[in-house]
């Protein structure tokens, strides 16, 4: 595949339209002619999302096209965190996009295996794990909030608790989550259960009302899963920073306290997507109590961060969930907020009431995400997603990173998203974060490769 990436660091529009125009009329003149767009924007650009849509439809009417909002970008040896980036390939395979939307995780992904088929090679997906509404949407969250949650405490037993946190989690499913694992498990199955499927799970950095934008042949798809699928001279690869799971609960349970740091066992009462508390306190609460440095944030103070794009997503401190199916664990960050019933992005039903609370912590430093160049097959372009969580964790020696990469990547574009997810069944390797069989999620510490053969 021919590839061309195609940025600007300007957050203005006029001036990122000149830089753009005057590299596609370059293209142009070179004989090239995409059948591919990638186009990604970040958030000085999101505001003017519809005009980039505008103007690249001009260029391009007939490319099969996916967009969407991310956290920066690493194009050639430099790191951007504004503007706009956007990959366009000559794939000598075929290549379609197709897109569903809908409230109903499993209805959407079953509609779109069935248009998709299973006579792929790889797929791309992309959905919003957590989509952040209007206002008044966000209003009416924290009064069901409080609704279910007097509910909860009104119960005696942890079985009527857990009866009340299904009921909610049908809730967050119906208008503010796409749990990860059901997305992978619904698009795996309705294709065959054969095709790589790497998810971009997206939840931006720092939250705006009407994110994470998601446009599919230039089409904004609200809330839904998009993908592009490939068919020929194409790979898949997924890479975590983590050691392997152990052989039973008290072996992850040491891989998971010799790994993170300040480890606390805790006991959870959770059911579907909702977590009720954390040691007899509502996940919050038991924040603040343990980290003194957290602040109560009112209703008015979290709105008002989400409509100035404003509210961080992202958090130093998380539980770690272990699978009572294979001894695997899920990292789920926990993030201030005004709620008493905690949101998950995956289903918590067949993990172990006992988790860990405890700090982030990457150990191996900035070099240990450049690992999954090592695995490359093909010699061509690479499309790699990294981690966002490497922005604010390294800063500026995320260079490290691209250093190391360029020596087995010379010729690739890096997008900062939220950490990629996958169903794969080539990992060979027994994954702390492969919640289920094949699938593979984390609330941090991921990354993935698409490479193309050039």
């Amino acid at each position: 595949m021919r590839a061309e990436v195609v940025y600007s660091p300007n957050n203005e529009f006029k001036k990122a339209k000149e830089d753009i125009e005057r590299k596609i009329k370059e293209l142009g003149l070179s004989g090239f002619n995409p059948n591919l767009l990638l186009l990604f924007f970040t958030a000085g650009t999101f505001k003017d999302y519809k005009k980039y849509n505008e103007l690249f439809k001009d260029y391009f009417p007939n490319v099969q096209m996916l967009g969407c909002v991310v956290e920066g970008y690493a194009a050639g040896d430099e790191i951007w965190t504004r503007g706009v980036v956007a990959l366009l390939g000559d794939f000598e395979g075929e290549v379609r996009v197709f897109w569903e939307s809908g409230n109903d995780v499993e209805a959407v992904c079953q509609r779109l295996g069935e248009r998709i088929g299973s006579d792929w090679n790889v797929i791309l997906t992309m959905f919003p794990a957590f989509y952040f509404p209007s206002r008044m949407e966000f209003v009416r969250l924290f009064l069901n909030d409080k609704l279910y949650y007097r509910r909860y405490k009104g119960r005696s037993s942890v079985d009527e608790k857990k009866e009340i946190l299904r009921e909610y989690s049908r809730f967050l499913e119906e208008h503010f989550i796409f749990p990860i694992d059901e997305v992978l498990r619904y698009l795996s199955k309705s294709t065959g259960k054969k095709t790589p499927i790497i998810g971009m799970n997206l939840m931006p950095l720092e939250a705006k009302v009407g994110t994470p934008v998601i446009l599919a042949n230039y089409e904004e798809i609200g809330r839904g899963v998009a993908t592009m699928c490939f068919k020929e001279g194409v790979n898949a690869i997924y890479h975590d920073i983590y050691p392997e799971r152990g052989e039973s609960i008290e072996e992850t349970i040491e891989i998971i306290k010799g790994y993170f740091s300040n480890v606390e066992e805790v006991e959870t009462v959770k059911s579907g997507i909702a977590i009720g508390e954390i040691n007899g306190l509502s996940p919050i609460e038991f924040l603040r109590m343990k980290r003194k440095g957290f602040d109560k944030v009112d209703e008015e103070k979290f709105l008002k961060k989400v409509e100035d794009g404003k509210l961080e997503t992202i958090s130093p401190y998380g539980l770690s969930f272990v699978s009572k199916e294979n001894f695997s664990s899920f990292l789920l960050g926990l993030v201030n907020s005004p709620v008493n019933i905690y949101p998950s992005l995956v289903k918590l039903d067949n993990f172990y009431d006992k988790c860990f609370f405890h700090g982030e912590t990457f150990k191996g430093g900035p070099k240990k995400f450049a690992e999954i160049v090592k695995k490359k097959k093909i010699s061509g372009f690479d499309l790699i997603f990294f981690d966002m969580d490497m922005i604010p964790s390294y800063r500026g020696e995320i260079y490290k990173t691209l250093e190391e990469i360029n020596k087995y990547s010379p010729h690739r574009l890096g997008i900062f998203t939220s950490p990629p997810s996958a169903y794969i069944s080539n990992l060979n390797r027994k994954a702390l974060i492969e919640v289920e069989h094949n699938i593979f999620i984390t609330g941090s510490g991921s990354n993935a490769l698409l490479e193309f053969r050039q």
